[in-house]
């Protein structure tokens, strides 16, 4: 959750700086999954690894999701009734939505995959031990 926490300020910061074009970039979610990913691997197994750095990811793309102001302003001038404009609008919002955070997860989970094998090249990974 650091890692993705971490990363909001540097992606609305990179997206306050792409004007005119207003693209987001999510190179700041790999580096929060990168970050996450490198100090969970010394006392985590691969599977908390995987799971830490896809919500880092999440978590981290949550400004992203600014994106959607753009679709209600479109939505305004939609055609027709009122019921098709809420369904219309509502589905391409959950679809939007669930393609950014998949994707902003999946590029998270890549990041911690990284980050993981970084700590295992520095020796600061450590075996977690099985108790019983």
């Amino acid at each position: 959750m650091f890692g993705g926490v971490a990363s909001i300020p540097v992606t609305v910061w990179l997206y306050l700086q792409s004007s005119p074009e207003n693209e987001f970039s999510l190179s700041a979610v790999f580096l929060g999954g990168l970050l996450a990913g490198y100090l969970v691997s010394t006392t985590a197994t691969e599977t908390d690894v995987i799971d830490v750095g896809f919500r880092a990811g999440v978590i981290g793309a949550l400004p992203v999701l600014w994106i959607l102001v753009d679709f209600l302003e479109a939505a305004t001038v939609l055609g027709g009734p009122l019921w098709f404009q809420v369904i219309a609008v509502s589905m391409v919002v959950l679809l939007v939505t669930s393609v950014i955070l998949g994707v902003a997860g999946f590029i998270g989970l890549l990041g911690a995959k990284v980050g993981g094998w970084l700590a295992k090249m520095t020796g600061t990974h450590q075996t977690p031990s099985v108790e019983n």
